[in-house]
């Protein structure tokens, strides 16, 4: 056991300290982070010289423009005039009032921009409203009667979802957890196979076997790149958690966040569940074999190739899953979902649309497990008969003569 766990924290140390390792977790990031950086430089540069100049004796209005973003005040037409050829504004507004009534007039090359001429027209609708009053001299109780605003009152209860509600939920559940399983099975496969792959053939391999048994060197393997995935979702678990605790507390997020964040706990409660229980199987089931691709090839660089069957397997059961969502209880749907390989992708989706009971359900899963057993117990035989084979015969031919060598 100590052998095995030496071999574990060596692959694991390997590959974690490993540029691409880091690169593969925070690449999704940093093109999201650059993306957002050229998104706001491009708008800065779009915005420069947005501001619109205005001239108006109303003290009370331009003291109100001149706390927004959209304008800056000038004293006479002549200074506005020479801030517009100067390219220091987009353009300018001349407000002119008398006892009756605001007049406006806007010069510029372009039309205003909607929010500004929006932010204008309130501010002018308020005090031309002040002026249509004072002209109309109306009574105390009159103006109390023009006053009068309508009465609204929000009468809300916390109910608990729908069943619809709680349908779609675990739907979306089920699609994270099964773009997890395939995107993990994609990356992780190939890693395997090429660090099985790199030692294949060589003198240290022989040394190593003389002193451990194969199975046991097998056994770490595994558990060192099962160790590398456990990192990579801590740290994007420890990512969502600073984002779900902070989120309430940044502005322009938090009003979001919180029309979704019951939604958010609904789907993080469904996490663990049936479906869960299955991507984990079908994880390492779909490892375990990706070392079988990395052993039976006597190349470094064919590892991709060998396990290509893994990633066309996944695949079939990603399309299968997407294009039977609509139609699970057919006879295709339920033979799939007892198949070792593609029952991760099918037996969850049975059971969110209620088309498989409980019973099915462990059915599937100890058919699941007994296959990755038997797999195992297969593989730990068989693998020092593989890694140890350095002919280029092909890879089904070092296969056979493994299978003879266990035989023998």
């Amino acid at each position: 056991m100590n052998k095995t766990w030496l071999v574990a924290k060596e692959t694991y140390r390997r590959e974690v300290k490993n540029w691409s390792f880091l690169l593969m977790i925070f690449a999704p990031f940093l093109v999201l982070v650059i993306s957002f950086f050229f998104g706001m430089s491009s708008s800065s540069a779009f915005d420069t010289n947005t501001k619109v100049g205005i001239v108006s004796q109303n003290q009370n209005l331009t003291q109100s423009l001149k706390k927004t973003e959209d304008f800056d005040v000038y004293k006479s037409k002549a200074k506005v005039e020479k801030a517009y050829q100067a390219g220091d504004i987009n353009g300018y507004v001349v407000v002119d009032n008398n006892a009756k009534k605001f007049t406006v007039t806007y010069y510029g090359t372009e039309k205003l921009d909607n929010d500004a001429k929006t932010e204008l027209m309130r501010n002018l609708n308020v005090y031309q409203q002040a002026l249509n009053l004072k002209n109309a001299k109306l009574s105390q109780k009159q103006l109390r009667s023009l006053s009068q605003k309508v009465k609204f009152t929000e009468k809300t209860s916390s109910k608990k979802l729908g069943a619809s509600d709680e349908k779609n939920l675990k739907t979306a559940t089920f699609w994270i957890l099964i773009f997890v399983l395939y995107f993990l099975v994609q990356t992780y496969s190939t890693i395997m196979a090429q660090d099985i792959a790199s030692e294949k053939g060589t003198k240290i391999m022989e040394m190593i076997f003389s002193s451990m048994p194969g199975g046991s060197y097998f056994d770490g393997k595994v558990l060192g790149i099962f160790m590398e995935i456990l990192t990579q979702l801590l740290i994007y678990a420890l990512m969502f958690s600073g984002f779900y605790y902070l989120a309430p507390h940044i502005d322009g997020v938090k009003e979001t966040f919180t029309q979704i964040k019951p939604a958010v706990d609904q789907v993080l409660g469904q996490i663990i569940s049936w479906g869960l229980v299955f991507v984990i199987l079908g994880l390492i089931l779909y490892i375990v074999y990706a070392a079988v691709c990395g052993a039976i090839v006597t190349k470094a660089e064919d590892a991709n190739k060998a396990v290509q069957p893994l990633v066309y397997l996944t695949l079939l059961g990603l399309f299968s899953s997407m294009s039977l969502s609509n139609n699970p209880d057919g006879i295709f749907a339920m033979i799939m979902s007892y198949v070792p390989f593609l029952s991760s992708f099918l037996m969850p989706l049975r059971l969110i649309k209620g088309n498989a009971s409980s019973l099915e359900a462990i059915i599937s899963m100890i058919i699941l497990a007994v296959f990755l057993l038997g797999s195992i117990w297969w593989i730990r035989k068989i693998y020092p008969s593989l890694i140890l084979q350095t002919d280029d015969n092909g890879m089904w031919k070092n296969m056979k003569r493994a299978l003879q060598g266990i035989k023998e």
